[in-house]
């Protein structure tokens, strides 16, 4: 069949179901953008590279459905570099298209050009650059593929002069693979363990979550009564209504599932690569328990006994390995101890409520008075802890939330509970700060229906803040949006606090500057508010305006304080060995160049005779 490589293209995304596509519009693209419109996929035109693969990022996660990130060539997909290496580590399937500099003008050094295959080849699980117009169906179609395959970003790579040619192709067969089920005799192994476990623990990672395996999690943790921790920044795979449900491990999580988990001679790590940040010692306890047989299941065998020593490893999909060990149980499983465990879970639950309840303020370190300065200085704002009480009971039950990287957001780590999967959108451990916007307005793009709430501190946010040009829009759907307001670099400035006798540098914000008064000059609505009571009301408000289609900035100016620092394991006070003196201080001094040599004037020209 006769086409053009881009008509070929656009076919292959619509046999693939891809509705959306997220860049900046540039020359190297355009004549497959043209097409969208045609074909059913809406481009959203965003105000910079990195949001737009965020929001890519967010609609995904929230949906299940793969979109495409794709802008120019050159620093356009250079854009891209944060946001995919972020999906990576998020587990999310995502199309990279990037346009490419012409092949008749590569190694020239021309113009808008980059080594874009070097650029991501440790951060996609498949790339592939087009070597022929006529692969282009054929080569999209595998990379899409492989996205789905390796759960991560994959990457088609396009010279922009292979666009507009006449090709004569067959699109290609779409091939659907079943999910590895893991290998008989260790999921046999692994139902001989829990069935003879004393103390058995669920831990949920992201792949119940990817892999929609809440349900066999909620059926094993009932058949065995064995309590079920949430990995760090999954607090939505497994429903926190459950009287089985503890909480997430990892920094700033719930200590009852330290505390229980501490407890487990066997240990089901479901779905869930163990990645040594999230089972970091919190509250003072060191609770990972080094002499429990661990069961780990991960769809990634490179994953399997990376981190942590186990037992038994199972290569599989979540779902279908949770299902078969359920059916492989004793009939006895989760007998021994039963009673008293489940006690000891309602009593280590109750007293953790309780406390978290109670918790207002941070702690300082010995020999520090930050946060006991900070409640002096601010008497009259809300801590962080305050607010997240606040938010926590003003959000709806069926809320999708984002949040970023940073102080306030990580305090609230245990606060936000969910029903279902696919609702709590962290950034994940790559990191990047300025990702709670973005993600956002890709879950509100995917699940318009839903409420969403995304969160960032004023740093983070301040990343990211240039979407709000895209979002008052009218075609852009409603978000609401909370920044906690505290004029700091929260984590940077506790880590001075504690190692750096709090020698403050760069971690200052800008008093004089309001973010929700740039939301009003982009054409939405920006509130701040300063109490509990006006942060619940004013959440409220926002998300019964947003079914509206009104999008809301909630700027929630806090006190100072500071939680405890992300990176404790990794940090330590510095030693002076040469000491640095500012009178070592020297000019710089550029390379000298010999002057020009004055060339002698010629001598004037006879006059002629």
């Amino acid at each position: 069949m006769k086409m053009t490589t881009e008509e070929a293209f656009v076919k292959v995304l619509q046999m693939h179901g891809i509705e959306h596509a997220f860049g900046i519009i540039g020359s190297a693209m355009m004549p497959v953008s043209d097409l969208f419109p045609r074909a059913g996929i809406t481009f959203w035109d965003c105000a910079h590279e990195t949001n737009a693969g965020l929001i890519c990022d967010g609609y995904t996660r929230a949906t299940g459905n793969m979109a495409m990130a794709i802008a120019q060539n050159g620093p356009g997909v250079t854009g891209f570099v944060t946001a995919v290496k972020t999906a990576y580590w998020n587990h999310t399937p995502m199309l990279l298209v990037t346009p490419q500099a012409a092949n008749k003008t590569m190694g020239q050094g021309g113009f808008q050009e980059v080594p874009q295959m070097a650029l991501f080849e440790d951060m996609v699980c498949y790339q592939e650059e087009v070597r022929d117009a006529s692969r282009v169906p054929e080569v999209l179609n595998r990379v899409i593929k492989k996205a789905w395959r390796g759960c991560a970003p994959a990457q088609i790579n396009i010279p922009r002069d292979y666009w507009t040619q006449v090709i004569d192709v067959e699109l290609p067969q779409i091939v659907r693979l079943e999910r590895s089920a893991g290998g008989k005799d260790a999921i046999a192994t692994a139902a001989k363990l829990l069935s003879e476990a004393n103390f058995p623990v669920i831990l949920n990672g992201a792949g119940v979550v990817i892999g929609d395996a809440i349900p066999q999690s909620v059926a094993l943790a009932e058949r065995l009564d064995a309590p079920v921790c949430c990995g760090y920044q999954h607090n939505d795979a497994f429903p926190g209504s459950h009287r089985l449900a503890v909480g997430p491990l990892g920094y700033n999580g719930s200590k009852a599932a330290m505390e229980l988990i501490a407890k487990a001679d066997v240990v089901l790590a479901l779905g869930t690569r163990l990645n040594p940040f999230s089972t970091l010692p919190g509250y003072g306890i060191d609770y990972w328990p080094k002499e429990a047989k661990i069961i780990q299941v991960d769809i990634n065998a490179d994953r399997i006994g990376l981190t942590k020593k186990v037992s038994v490893g199972i290569c599989g999909d979540a779902k279908q390995v949770g299902q078969q060990i359920l059916e492989q149980l004793d009939a006895k499983a989760g007998d021994a101890g039963r009673e008293e465990r489940k006690a000891l879970i309602h009593r280590s639950k109750s007293a953790w409520l309780q406390q978290l309840s109670s918790m207002d303020h941070e702690d300082d370190d010995p020999g520090t008075k930050w946060n006991e300065e900070a409640r002096a200085r601010e008497g009259e704002l809300m801590s962080p802890r305050q607010a997240w009480r606040a938010i926590q009971a003003a959000l709806p039950k069926d809320v999708i939330i984002s949040t970023d990287i940073g102080n306030n957001c990580a305090i609230g780590n245990a606060y936000p509970t969910f029903e279902k999967g696919r609702k709590y959108l962290a950034p994940g451990l790559f990191g990047p700060c300025g990702y709670g916007f973005p993600a956002i307005i890709g879950a509100k793009i995917g699940c318009p229906d839903v409420p969403v709430v995304g969160f960032a501190g004023d740093g983070a946010f301040g990343i990211s803040m240039n979407e709000m040009t895209s979002i008052g829009r009218e075609e852009w759907p409603a978000v609401t949006m909370v920044v906690f307001r505290n004029y700091q670099w929260g984590a940077e400035k506790r880590n001075t606090t504690l190692w750096y006798d709090n020698n403050f540098v760069g971690t200052e914000l800008n008093r004089k500057f309001s973010y929700s008064e740039v939301a009003k000059a982009c054409g939405f609505k920006g509130d701040s508010v300063r109490t509990q009571e006006d942060l619940s009301a004013a959440l409220r408000k926002a998300c019964e305006e947003q079914a509206k289609g009104t999008t809301t900035l909630i700027e929630v100016v806090l006190n100072q304080e500071l939680g405890e620092p992300f990176r404790r394991d990794a940090m330590k006070k510095p030693v002076v060995v040469a000491g640095i003196d500012p009178a070592d201080m020297r000019p710089q001094n550029p390379v000298q160049r010999e002057p020009p040599r004055r060339r002698a004037c010629p001598p004037p020209l006879k006059p002629l005779e």
